[in-house]
């Protein structure tokens, strides 16, 4: 009798994404991400191009932006207070139906004000839906799947971004603006009917304190929660090196490189299909703790960033932007699964919502010290000394973080 034929590890382990979309409360969530994120880059595009178009002003478009980051910062303080606290079920399909109002009011009335109320209550929605989305893919698949599920749900949102973002700019171009702010609203109003198919989960903190104490207690999760200092110390340093590098890689293109806009966008694709193709390397990821996994990630993007300031060859950036979306994308991956593994359920979300208003904050920080270093000493400073941050993150991860993670004390009791 012939022994049955065993499966390569490889194949094993692909096989984890189709079992994480069997399970019937996460695949909701998925299709919920795919339809909800597809609005999201459709809006994003849009909303920038509206803006120019109707004030002929950069500055203008910029406000559109710190608009968003102000919503994203005061949404993840307003996450403290709800996430953790609230079913998950009502509460994401309630800020997904709150989204869909807010993106049909600009359907309705496009106009630069409106732009930026709408840009600045649908970043406060995001920065409660999300942390809430994150904390609850555990409680959806088995510990086993976990790393497939965070996969999926990142692939979601990068493989529609090369479909969504050049679709945006031929609709606006051909002036069907408000046919593109209409859809946004009616993919939230999508997400909400598909979070219907989540599974009544109760909530997971049984804190009675009233929100006054709440931002408080969130903080003294550092104290409290064992791992949660370095991650935030490592998430403040790469927020102050991204938010600089990200935002003023277009003038390394043109001042470095000698791009022309048709070269920073090869380089843009070279991202955007790296970090569509670092999901393919978490099966061998999967193998590696993820306290290992992260710190590295850090580490190869920083020697990246620096490279990017060293080199002059536009091919040879090229390729660093294809690894830095490989490692981005795995790396994040890896960072979301480590948090939901260590950090106790009953205080995940707000972990999640503090590791949010760290990173954005940090960003804002970032984008305007960099501004000012390459004003002031030029373009390829800032990226050198952006790596310089996160090889510094890497190594804070290398030392604060353990292999095997150990206990986390939960501030609540168990």
């Amino acid at each position: 009798m012939n022994a049955p034929r065993s499966r390569h590890p490889l194949t094993a382990d692909a096989e984890k994404y189709r079992a994480a979309l069997s399970q019937r409360g996460f695949r909701a969530l998925w299709l919920a991400a795919l339809v909800s994120r597809t609005g999201d880059t459709l809006n994003f595009v849009a909303l920038a191009l509206f803006t120019l178009a109707i004030t002929k002003s950069a500055a203008a478009v910029g406000t559109v932006v710190l608009a968003e980051g102000v919503g994203l910062i005061l949404g993840a303080l307003v996450a403290q207070l709800v996430v953790d606290q609230i079913s998950p079920r009502p509460l994401l399909i309630s800020v997904d139906m709150a989204r869909a109002v807010t993106a049909a009011l600009l359907a309705a009335a496009p106009s630069y004000p409106t732009a930026l109320g709408v840009a600045f209550v649908l970043a406060l929605g995001t920065a409660v839906f999300s942390p809430s989305s994150s904390t609850l893919v555990p409680r959806l698949v088995p510990g086993e799947l976990l790393l497939a599920a965070n996969g999926l749900l990142w692939t979601a949102g990068v493989a529609l971004q090369l479909i969504a973002a050049p679709l945006a700019g031929v609709l606006v171009a051909n002036g069907l603006v408000r046919l593109v702010f209409a859809v946004n609203a009616a993919t939230f109003v999508g997400s909400g009917l598909l979070l219907l198919r989540l599974p009544a989960l109760s909530r997971v903190s049984t804190l009675t304190i009233g929100p006054w104490h709440q931002l408080p207690e969130a903080f003294r999760l550092m104290r409290m929660v064992g791992g949660l200092r370095p991650l935030l110390v490592m998430q403040a340093l790469a927020a102050l090196s991204v938010g600089a590098t990200s935002a003023l890689l277009v003038v390394l293109a043109e001042k470095a490189y000698l791009l022309n806009p048709a070269g920073y966008g090869t380089w843009l694709g070279a991202i955007a299909l790296g970090a569509l193709a670092g999901p393919l390397a978490l099966p061998l990821l999967g193998r590696v703790a993820p306290e290992r996994v992260v710190p590295a990630a850090y580490a190869i993007r920083g020697v990246g960033d620096m490279g990017l300031g060293l080199l002059s060859q536009a091919g040879a950036g090229g390729a660093l932007l294809g690894l830095y979306g490989i490692n981005t994308s795995s790396g994040m991956v890896s960072f979301q699964t480590l948090i939901q593994r260590r950090i106790p359920e009953r205080i995940r979300g707000r972990t999640f919502a503090l590791l949010d208003l760290t990173w954005q904050v940090g960003r804002l920080v970032s984008i305007g010290l960099g501004a000012l270093l390459a004003t002031l000493v030029g373009i390829r400073p800032v990226f050198i000394v952006g790596g310089l941050l996160l090889i510094a993150a890497a190594a804070v991860g290398a030392v604060g973080l353990r292999a095997e993670p150990t206990a986390a004390r939960d501030p609540e009791g168990s």
